[in-house]
């Protein structure tokens, strides 16, 4: 039976967390020695919420977009039968414009669609803002928009930070160290986001 991601912090069941996606979510490089937003969401849940028999585990690898993860699939999702999938891309796919959405629509919905036949819940995150200096700049509402679409359209769960970085404006803009990843801080504002979607009122490390 599959667990409901929105729940599963309050269940008495053991869940196994799953991280997939790009260079956001690996927190590679760009958080230094700090740690990133899925480690930050391991801590919370095994320490401070005492879910020590939960597990929490990250595949995403630097540089992916849909493609890359359909086709590592298998390896990277799929024979971990984790009961929840957190999924971050759009990112590097916005890269493609206009030309490249359709399709990543569809590649999209069938990967999603494959692991919620695993058994998998799945929650779906549209990436956050980037800086106007970079390539995908032009195109990333419109790729968020498609991630909101792959959710409507697979039940997905949904954690939009790109709305709430967008509205936070230049206060966001300061949260990235290249114009595109997030620092150190940023990776605390996306675990917070995520932790506060999925129910944890007040997620803090102290």
């Amino acid at each position: 039976m599959t667990l409901d991601a929105r729940t599963a912090l309050t269940g008495q069941t053991p869940v196994d967390w799953l991280f997939t996606g790009d260079s956001i979510v690996a927190a590679a490089k760009w958080t230094g020695v700090h740690r990133g937003y899925a480690d930050l969401f391991a801590e919370r849940v095994r320490y401070w919420l005492g879910r020590r028999d939960d597990t929490v585990l990250n595949t995403a690898v630097s540089g992916w977009r849909v493609p890359r993860l359909r086709d590592a699939l298998e390896t990277s999702v799929l024979r971990h039968a984790p009961h929840v999938a957190i999924i971050g891309l759009g990112s590097n796919d916005a890269n493609d414009g206009p030309d490249g959405r359709a399709a990543f629509v569809r590649e999209y919905t069938d990967v999603v669609r494959r692991v919620q036949a695993a058994g998998t819940d799945v929650v779906l995150q549209t990436p956050p803002t980037v800086a106007p200096t970079q390539a995908q700049a032009p195109h990333l509402d419109a790729y968020a928009d498609a991630v909101r679409e792959v959710a409507a359209a697979t039940g997905s769960h949904l954690v939009d930070h790109h709305k709430t970085w967008t509205a936070d404006g230049d206060e966001a803009l300061a949260l990235l160290v290249d114009g595109l990843h997030p620092g150190p801080e940023g990776h605390q504002k996306l675990a917070r986001d995520l932790l506060t979607a999925l129910g944890d009122a007040h997620p803090t490390w102290t």
